[in-house]
């Protein structure tokens, strides 16, 4: 008699850990095509788009720091489990909104959610690995998050062109509130540490090679920004369809995730630094070419372009815990680290929408490549 095959999900170890992240991924950047469009549908300039995430980031670094002083006091598990319930909640909320003012109020509250769940998730990847395999870890791990990143902006895309923003809030907030259920009857693993020194917030900056590690998360936060503000605003702007914007975002995510893992690999045999200047130098040159270019061939080159991310992105974090090698310096200095995207977070969009004043997006693009060639000169002074 033939037999159904049974499906078993791995819920222990790194599998659930990865398991959790992709479904987080999915769910929170299903949002991204959205946001943007939606925040401008209260009647807002582009310009000021960017200055509401400005914002946004102020409120994240906030609660970036409050976090570090929590994470001490407060188990990680149960951080993140209040922080998927939380943020079910607060997207939900955005179906009933009716002006900027409630919007704003409202993210008083989401963005803490939004930071419990980010900083904890960085820690619980380090539960499960060893320093001398933390780069084709973080790899892994960065493989999976562009999995999320693949998937969940193609949706939001096409959820929202086929029936509202509001659909694409509802599925969001009903995969984030299935998590945080799934987190309370199967926890993650999570080592106690004992805080026996108290690291300030600037001993992190004492730190040469972190100040520069610094620096260089806070160039590549710029080019995200870039990516999943400015790119959509542009993209509406020149007549395209949320749909449009989702392929744009989908289609970036497949080179980060083939080249992530292998790109982690080598960093461990051959270090970090050359890998990261080569990547900045990519996104820095391909994106000038956006100067020449129409409106559909410059989405074309930005995608093209963030090709570069996949020589960054798992090897800054990576960075970070070779560097900082004790669990109980880690979980002093990592929410200092996670400060430098939310400090990019800030002064970024400012910088771009101040642009977008006075000229436009070809200039503030050709700015951004500019931009990301000061960084690759930065990170050729790394030192691993």
């Amino acid at each position: 008699m033939y037999k159904i095959p049974k499906f078993r999900l791995p819920l222990n170890g790194m599998p659930y850990l990865t398991f959790i992240v992709l479904i987080y991924i999915i769910s929170a950047t299903m949002i991204l095509p959205v946001l943007p469009i939606y925040i401008k549908s209260f009647g807002l300039s582009n310009a000021s788009v960017g200055y509401v995430t400005s914002f946004i980031a102020i409120l994240l670094l906030v609660y970036t720091i409050l976090i570090r002083k929590m994470i001490k006091k407060v188990k990680k598990l149960n951080l993140i489990r209040i922080g998927f319930l939380g943020l079910s909640i607060t997207i939900l909320m955005l179906t009933i909104l009716t002006n900027i003012k409630q919007f704003l109020i409202l993210e008083l509250f989401r963005t803490f959610f939004l930071v419990s769940i980010y900083i904890t998730i960085g820690l619980f990847v380090r539960e499960y690995t060893t320093i001398k395999k933390i780069g084709k870890t973080e790899g892994l791990y960065f493989s999976v998050y562009n999995v999320g990143y693949l998937i969940g902006p193609l949706f939001g895309g096409l959820i929202a062109f086929a029936y509202s923003f509001n659909t694409v809030f509802w599925i969001m907030a009903a995969m984030q509130f299935l998590l945080s259920l799934l987190l309370f009857i199967i926890p993650l693993k999570e080592k106690q540490v004992q805080h026996k020194h108290e690291f300030k917030f600037l001993d992190y900056f004492k730190n040469k090679e972190l100040r520069k590690l610094y620096i260089t998360t806070f160039g590549m936060v710029a080019w995200w920004t870039m990516l999943y503000t400015y790119m959509p605003l542009f993209a509406n702007t020149n007549g395209f369809t949320e749909k449009t914007i989702g392929y744009a975002l989908f289609a970036p995510m497949i080179a980060l995730i083939i080249l992530e893992v292998p790109i982690g690999k080598l960093a461990d045999i051959h270090g970090f630094r050359k890998y990261i200047s080569f990547g900045f130098f990519i996104m820095a040159a391909v994106l000038a070419f956006s100067y020449f270019a129409n409106p559909i061939y410059t989405i074309v080159i930005i995608v093209i372009a963030t090709i570069g991310a996949a020589f960054i992105e798992p090897l800054i974090e990576a960075y970070f815990f070779e560097e900082v090698r004790t669990k109980e310096k880690q979980n002093s200095l990592y929410p200092v680290y996670k400060t430098s995207s939310e400090t990019s977070h800030l002064i970024v969009p400012l910088l771009y929408s101040t642009i977008l004043i006075y000229f436009d997006f070809k200039i503030m693009f050709l700015f951004v490549s500019l931009f990301m060639l000061f960084f690759a000169l930065i990170s050729l002074r790394l030192k691993r």
